[in-house]
């Protein structure tokens, strides 16, 4: 009994389970099959899809993508539907139809009907703007109404007359596409014509596959001239990978070579080296930044203007396309889509500009023309003005105004004092309260300074015009006339309102001068070359570059190793990192200037009471002495002593014994190439040693001598009260130390160098002879004096701080 009840009851939980998946199964299905019923159109309909779309209709090629999508997705003949519809997307996203261009986004996506024929494709499809593609598609109409029923290739004189016929009456147009033809070349195709259009009313253009086949086939077989002038990007591209991949081979090599430890480059560098002070790589390297920066931000600038022209060309010949076929071509879109493209300028100049402005601060402005450049800038202020902005409302104007309001107190700081103008013009100008905020900055409440904040705000309104386009047309240009006339503003501190003057009256004059100034450097540049051919600095520069160039043609011996096959992208990555390190280590050997510290050290004055107290031991064991006054090590201090002798303690020539080491018949040339005759013996003219000497050297037969390459050090002891101190200094203060005598009074500075012995050592900083004039004085110091180069920094920091923030905030140099 108790089985059978089992029994009954297992068979209801197996019906019950059994309609229970059948309930699921046909729940599941059910979509399925209505998918499927209504991804089938019938035959009639996909018919007539298939006219119209092999007669350009994008939105019929975009139904049959969509129809052969919905197929492959339901799983009926899913290659075959698959790749029917990848290709359908393909035709209408060409046509700019930004629903099939999403369609292709999602295949690629699910990886639905992506193969290696039509990927190519597909990512130019995704890449491209729906913008550039219907311009594509208006410039092939327009090649088909301009060739007419000769279809195919059309000459120069055969394009120019259809051009002529189809744009009678509207001039400006028939220049445009008369101009297009032009940069085309003697046959014009529709391929060529459409790029062309394209990328002149674009401003860039994106290849396709086949394109880029052309090109790279066009490219290989083009000559050298058109290499660099027809394909500069190209060409560019294969010299930057040829040149690294170059260096990266012999950098290493180039690297121990320049190692001073050979001696031909040893003494190919050392007259290059013997050049290379502190001082002098403080003068040239911001000079030589500045001219660099200033002139890469008037090319910039410059670059903007002919981009601007060709903007303007780029929206004449998209209404020309509009009217001509009636496409839907957003202009808005086009507009922005070129600016977009034509940055490079822009963002050139906005990067160059604080270099510019840090080289400007660090440089010495008695090498620059500072009143040339203040008019150069103002010109630029003012056609940045004109030229670049669409349109020149309240807001622009408002804004360019409160700019030379804000910098009327850096202006009229030259002005003349007159008694009642001058007053007015301080209570306009002048900060109403100033507010420390330490390290020498200060906010300033001035009307100049208030009219300055509301700048900010009337770039903000700029941008905000039509949906943000403002950024664009209006905000990036104005900033670029904004900083040209700071620049002026940076500038005119250092310029007199004669030098002003004197630009602005040269400039006017410059079509006249510039023949004549070319014609006067013609000549110059002949009777220097004539002075130099004088001198025996030509011989040594001759020399110099012979000798260089031996190593380098010895390590020249490797060729390049072709590799076959194509390289992954990572693996090229890799190459151009490998290839950049061994291209820095082979110019690191180079650098072998040493800079300052940037670390500032606060001021100590230690005078010579305290130091004698502290640090000069009376009595008993020197090792407290010393412990105690470590602290003071690399302390710099001012003293005054008297003269008790002058020695030198080392000489050091490295060119002579570098050519010492070399042949005989090698070393007497170069040692007259690189040093001096010495001279006649003449005992009219010479004392009785001077004379002994000359006669004694004349007989060991040597003609020349590499004195002048003697680095010296030298120790002059000073008494200062009972005391003798050690100063340690070096060959630039030759000239001074040999018209010393004993006895002679002295001022002089240094570092504290062996502190806590009864006989301390200074490393000399500077020395003056109080107590008489000296016959010959050379000013120059060991080292770039530390003071000095933090003033240097500081005035370099204020010039760069107030540049885009004063007058609300000043920093005066400490």
């Amino acid at each position: 009994m108790l089985y059978s009840l089992l029994n009954v009851l297992y068979c209801i939980c197996w019906k019950l389970t059994i309609g229970v998946k059948a309930k699921e199964f046909k729940m599941a299905n059910e979509p399925e099959a209505s998918k499927i019923a209504e991804a089938v159109e019938s035959d009639d309909t996909i018919a007539s899809w298939i006219t119209e779309a092999n007669d350009g209709s994008e939105t019929h090629q975009y139904q049959l993508g969509s129809h052969y999508l919905k197929l492959a997705e339901s799983g009926i003949d899913r290659e075959e539907n698959a790749a029917k519809a990848v290709s359908w997307l393909i035709a209408a996203s060409k046509r700019g139809h930004e629903e099939a261009t999403a369609k292709l986004r999602h295949c690629v996506s699910t990886d639905t009907g992506i193969t290696d024929a039509n990927k190519s494709e597909v990512t130019w499809c995704l890449n491209t703007t729906a913008s550039e593609k219907k311009i594509r598609t208006a410039a092939k109409s327009l090649f088909t109404k301009i060739s007419g029923s000769q279809g195919g290739a059309l000459s120069t004189h055969e394009y120019v007359e259809a051009v002529k016929a189809l744009t009678a009456g509207h001039e400006k147009e028939q220049k445009l596409l008369l101009a297009a033809g032009r940069k085309i070349g003697s046959t014009i195709t529709e391929n060529d014509f459409v790029k062309t259009m394209s990328k002149k009313i674009q401003g860039t253009l994106t290849l396709t596959s086949d394109e880029m086949d052309e090109t790279t086939a066009a490219y290989a077989s083009a000559g050298i001239l058109q290499k660099i002038f027809v394909y500069p990007k190209q060409t560019g591209s294969i010299i930057v990978d040829q040149v690294l991949e170059y260096a990266s081979k012999e950098g290493l090599n180039a690297a121990l070579s320049l190692i001073p430890t050979n001696q031909i480059y040893l003494l190919a560098l050392l007259f290059l080296y013997s050049y290379l002070t502190p001082g002098f790589l403080f003068l040239v390297i911001p000079l030589m930044v500045f001219y660099i920066s200033a002139l890469v931000l008037l090319i910039a600038t410059l670059q903007m203007f002919y981009k601007k022209r060709k903007q303007k060309d780029a929206t004449t010949l998209t209404k020309m396309l509009q009217q001509q076929f009636d496409m839907d071509i957003d202009m808005e879109s086009t507009e922005s889509q070129y600016t977009w493209n034509s940055l490079t300028p822009y963002l050139v100049y906005f990067t160059g500009l604080p270099i510019m402005i840090l080289s400007l601060s660090l440089a010495n402005k008695n090498y620059i023309p500072c009143a040339e450049f203040l008019v150069v800038s103002l010109v630029m202020t003012g056609f940045s003005f004109v030229g670049l902005s669409d349109s020149h409302d309240h807001l622009t104007l408002l804004a360019i105004a409160s700019h030379a309001f804000a910098s009327l107190p850096i202006f009229l700081s030259k002005m003349p004092n007159i008694p009642v103008v001058s007053k007015l013009l301080a209570v306009l100008t002048r900060p109403i309260y100033s507010l420390e905020l330490g390290l020498g900055v200060a906010f300033n409440v001035s009307i100049p300074s208030v009219v300055y904040m509301l700048i900010p705000l009337l770039l903000f309104r700029m941008a905000m015009r039509g949906s943000w386009s403002g950024i664009y047309k209006a905000l990036i240009p104005h900033l670029v006339c904004f900083f040209w006339f700071n620049i002026s503003t940076t500038v005119f501190p250092f310029t007199t309102w004669t030098g002003i003057a004197r630009a602005t009256f040269g400039y006017m004059l410059l079509p006249v001068l510039v023949p004549l100034s070319l014609f006067i450097a013609f000549f110059g540049m002949i009777y220097l070359i004539y002075q130099l051919m004088q001198t025996e600095m030509v011989g040594k520069l001759f020399v110099t570059a012979i000798l260089f160039a031996v190593p380098i043609l010895l390590t020249q011996t490797k060729t390049f190793v072709k590799k076959g096959g194509k390289e992954s992208p990572k693996a090229q990555k890799i190459k151009k990192i490998v290839m950049i390190t061994f291209s820095v280590l082979g110019i690191l050997p180079l650098l072998f200037v040493r800079i300052p510290s940037l670390m500032e050290k606060k001021s100590l004055s230690l005078s010579w009471d305290d130091y004698k107290e502290l640090c000069i031991p009376s009595e008993g064991l020197v090792a407290p002495f010393q412990l105690r006054c470590r602290d003071f090590l690399g302390t710099k201090v001012q003293w005054k002593g008297f003269v008790e002798q002058v020695k030198i303690t080392k000489v050091e020539n490295t060119a002579d014994s570098v050519i010492k080491t070399l042949p005989s018949i090698l070393s007497e040339p170069l040692s007259c190439i690189y040093g001096e005759r010495i001279g006649e013996c003449d005992p009219k003219t010479m004392s009785k040693r001077a004379l002994k000497h000359c006669q004694l050297v004349r007989d060991t037969g040597r003609t020349c001598h590499l004195g002048s390459h003697n680095q010296l050090t030298f120790s002059l002891t000073v008494k200062v009260e009972d005391t003798v101190l050690n100063l340690e200094a070096g060959s630039s203060f030759q000239s001074r130390l040999m018209a010393l005598l004993p006895g002679d009074e002295l001022e002089f500075s240094g570092t504290l160098a062996d502190v806590g012995t009864a006989s301390p050592s200074l490393k000399l900083k500077s020395v003056t002879c109080v107590s008489r004039e000296l016959p010959l004085i050379a000013d120059i110091e060991e080292d770039l004096d530390e003071d000095m180069f933090f003033k240097m920094v500081n005035e370099a920091i204020a010039l760069t701080f107030n540049f885009g923030l004063f007058p609300i905030l000043s920093y005066s140099a400490q």
